[in-house]
Order: structure tokens, then sequence, then C-alpha cells
């Protein structure tokens, strides 16, 4: 059998120097409609705009203008710390009118090209196209794959699966599942071969989705744990827990609905508040395995993080976060070194 840890391709861990990704753009973006995921209470301004102008060109949207050139400068920002470091940064066509077409039964509105994180995940040698509870998300998968399939095609190594199709969360039949979606998939490291995946079953991945993972991953040998979270904690389980090393990470504890899963129980955790939890401060990436990128929202996290000997890299993310997602959402990892 071969080696699935052979070669220069995957990524086993979410701290080894970094050498690929894709970063999000606005370019094609549409706004997408209102969602469970994001009720109006909890996000005023997020709904009002989805509700207004859901489905709409954000180039098109006057009052957006001048966050939308932000949230733009502050993408671009990031793919150029990147490269900065030496890693190698693509950047995702805008989805077709076709593709717009194929992965959708009704006007549902936009996607989130700014987030390429959750459309496919790589776990060691594996490739996993997620299945996302918004249908409108899964068309972010067709440019994401012409990015990757030039590292699948010429790694012998590479195994590659797709999450089953799923009824759509407003189908009659009901959201059946399943769903898997990237933000959800944390791996433990290297050698440890644990990996856990959030589960929510009102805005993430399902149950049904986790166990697919586990049986795709189980040829490779790795454990994959289930971790259900709060329905009031931030979506995805990467929102809520954050890998800054090996057997570190930040932490919001009561997200998490079992408590600290076994597999990073005896890790360096870093307790994070509840408003640095909202301002993204466990969605950072690791450019290898003493730095670290994140946003400069969140101070006394990155102080905390200097103090453990972390050299810590921070940018602007606010216009990024409004949409509920940080500099990890913004960063499709392609190639990390074991």
């Amino acid at each position: 059998m071969t080696d699935p840890d052979a070669g220069r391709f995957g990524a086993w861990n979410d701290f080894g120097t970094l050498r690929e990704v894709a970063v999000g753009t606005t370019d094609g973006w549409l706004f997408p409609r209102t969602s469970p995921a994001y009720p109006a209470d909890e996000f005023p301004e997020l709904g009002r705009l989805t509700e207004e102008y859901g489905g709409s060109p954000a180039v098109e949207v006057e009052e957006y203008a001048e966050s939308l050139a932000t949230l733009t400068q502050q993408l671009d920002g990031l793919a150029a710390v990147y490269e900065e470091h030496g890693v190698t940064v693509h950047r995702p066509r805008a989805i077709s009118e076709v593709e717009w077409r194929l992965t959708t039964a009704r006007d549902d509105g936009g996607a989130y090209p700014i987030y390429p994180a959750d459309a496919i995940w790589i776990v060691g040698r594996n490739v996993i196209e997620c299945r996302f509870r918004e249908e409108a998300r899964q068309r972010e998968l067709f440019a994401l794959r012409e990015l990757i399939l030039p590292l699948i095609e010429s790694s012998p190594e590479a195994r590659y699966g797709s999450c089953p199709v799923a009824a759509p969360a407003w189908s009659p039949l009901g959201a059946a599942g399943p769903f898997l979606e990237g933000g959800d998939i944390f791996m433990c490291g290297d050698d440890a071969r644990n990996v856990l995946v959030g589960v929510d079953e009102k805005r993430s991945s399902s149950a049904s989705g986790v166990s697919w993972l586990a049986r795709f991953l189980a040829e490779d040998g790795y454990t994959v744990t289930p971790v259900p979270i709060t329905p009031d904690a931030p979506t995805h389980l990467l929102g809520v827990l954050g890998c800054v090393g090996p057997e570190r990470a930040l932490i919001y504890r009561p997200s998490l609905l079992n408590g600290v899963p076994d597999a990073v129980k005896n890790w360096d955790l870093i307790d994070l508040t509840l408003e640095e939890t909202l301002n993204t401060a466990p969605c950072v990436t690791m450019l290898d395995e003493e730095t670290v990128l994140m946003s400069d929202g969140t101070p006394r996290v990155a102080e905390e993080l200097s103090r453990r000997g972390l050299e810590v890299i921070t940018v602007p993310m606010d216009a990024v976060t409004f949409w509920d997602g940080g500099v990890r959402c913004c960063t499709f990892v392609m190639r990390r070194d074991r």
C-alpha cells in the first residue's frame, strides 16, 4: 500500500510550514439571502443587508460600496502577507452563470467566495469536497476544484472524495444530510491521526456527515470524533477551537456541549472570552510552528501568544469578520509540511 505520508502533497496538521493556499475573493460575489444560521436578532446589520439585497451583485449595492472596497483590500492584504512569507497564493475565479444555475433549484441568492476554506478540506493525503447545509454555497466548489486538481493529478498518493449530495435545507422532505463543512474539521496533528468535527444539526455539519468522513478516512487510520457545539456558538468548530502550534489551541469552552474533547484535553489550552471568540480569535492560520497569522481585533490574545514564544502577525479583518469569518475561513490550505 502506498505510504499516505509520502511526497510533498497534503496537510497532516495545522501548524507545519505552509506551502500553498487559495485566498478568498469578492470577484463576482452575490449577496447571500437570509439564513437561519444568521438570525436577525443576533446579526442585525448582516440580516438587514441579506434581507434587502440577497441575490444582488455586491458591486451594485450602493450603501455597501465603501465596505466592499475595504473587504477587497483586506483579502488582498491577507494574500500579500502569505506571499511575503514564501507561500504560493491562488485566488479562485468568479463563479460562472452556468454554475449558479446548476447548483440551485430556486433563486437562493449568493455564496461566500470570501471564505474558500469551507468547501474543500485536506486531511493528510485526502482531498475532501464538503457538503453545505446552505445549498447556495455548494457552487463554491467549482473554482476551488480547478485549483486543487493539478496537485491531485501530479500526486499518486492523493485520494479524492466528495461527501454525498444531500437534500437542501429548504426541501419539503427535510434537510436529511449528510452535511459536512470544512470549518468544522480540526486536525489534531501528524501521527496522532485524530480528527475532531463540529456538529450543529441546524447550522453546519451533521452527525451523518461526520459518519461519512469517519468511513472515508478509516483506510488511513484516522479516528474521527463528533464534537457537538452549542447553538449560540459561532458557526463551525474552528470558530471556537483554533490550533496555534503542536498541542496548543485557543478555545472558548462554553461552546463545547460535551466539554473539551479527550484528544486535546491535555494540550496547552488558551481560554477566550465570548467577545474575543465573536471577533474570530480562534480563526487563525499558522505559517509554521512558530508563526501565527491572525486578526488585529483581539490584542490580548495576540499578546498571550507572544508570551508563549510565537511570532504573531496581525492583519485588519473587521470587514471580513462582519460576515462571520476570520483569517482561516479566508484561507484554503492546499499544501502544508508534516
